[in-house]
């Protein structure tokens, strides 16, 4: 695992962060404001060709679960999956930030649906690069264990047990020696976290203590990504691989999204699925909404 230390140099652009229910107003560059139509008519009513249509033709995807980013056809055979198997699927996005220039947007929604008579919930985070009003390279941060825990309840919530605490220190670091280095107090950038297995935020020991379990799981060799920051709201994107340890040690693609905000708040988005179950069972739970 690299331990080099090195400073994040990430080209800082100006966004905003806005409801999603506001993305039609004057506050997101007009091309965002246009994809972000298209993405909630879609969202509403989901449909294959409406998903497909707001992707370029020479479009890429990377999701949790998947070793290298996706093409057109596999994107298709992907939401076509998903909808047979989630004809009640919803989609709702509901905060939008984008760099001035409208290339780069993080858009984070809920997601809804019934599978196999279990009611689904999760929480996606979206990372894209836009051409116009179209999507042309997207990368999904999402914990699928939380999709898959309500027809799989036998899966382990990595970060159960964690309390909050009552601490308001707030310590900060050169993130991405940080993530490597597996160095938890450098990374705590808040006075509240949410992330993956958290019903309730942590504050810092929970914070610094939900880190340590998270790297007792895996070792990161992760890379900056794009970054969106103003008005005390900032996207870090981390890309790269993870370790994984225990009974099926393997190395995975792997991907961490964060956001900050100056009043405290800090959301991580990842995925913890290769942390708690095996290849075998993965590819079991996949095969079933995905068909990949």
């Amino acid at each position: 695992m690299t331990r080099r230390l090195v400073f994040l140099a990430v080209a800082v652009m100006a966004s905003v962060l806005v409801p999603a229910g506001s993305a039609a107003g004057g506050a997101l560059p007009g091309n965002v404001r246009e994809f972000m139509r298209a993405y909630e008519k879609w969202g509403a009513a989901p449909t294959v060709e409406a998903y497909m249509d707001l992707f370029t033709s020479d479009a890429t995807l990377m999701d949790s679960g998947l070793a290298a980013p996706i093409e057109r056809p596999r994107i298709r055979a992907q939401i076509e999956a998903v909808l047979k198997v989630i004809p009640d699927f919803r989609f709702d996005p509901f905060t939008v930030t984008a760099s001035r220039d409208g290339k780069i947007a993080f858009i984070e929604a809920r997601n809804t649906g019934t599978v196999r008579g279990k009611t689904v919930s999760f929480t996606t985070t979206h990372r894209l690069v836009l051409d116009g009003s179209k999507v042309r390279q997207g990368r999904r941060f999402w914990d699928q264990t939380e999709l898959f825990r309500p027809v799989a309840p036998e899966l382990p919530n990595l970060f159960a047990g964690l309390e909050p605490a009552d601490i308001t220190e707030k310590r900060t670091g050169l993130r991405e020696w940080a993530w490597n280095a597996e160095q938890p107090a450098a990374l705590v950038a808040g006075t509240s976290l949410r992330g993956p297995g958290l019903t309730t935020p942590l504050s810092i020991r929970g914070a610094i203590a939900y880190l340590e379990r998270l790297f007792g799981a895996v070792d990161f060799d992760l890379r900056a990504g794009h970054e969106v920051q103003q008005d005390g709201t900032s996207y870090l994107e981390w890309a790269g691989t993870a370790e994984i340890g225990g009974e099926y040690p393997r190395t995975v693609s792997f991907g961490i999204v964060e956001r900050l905000k100056r009043n405290g708040e800090w959301t991580l988005s990842f995925d913890t699925l290769d942390m708690v179950a095996s290849p075998a069972r993965i590819a079991e739970l996949r095969g079933l909404i995905f068909g990949l």
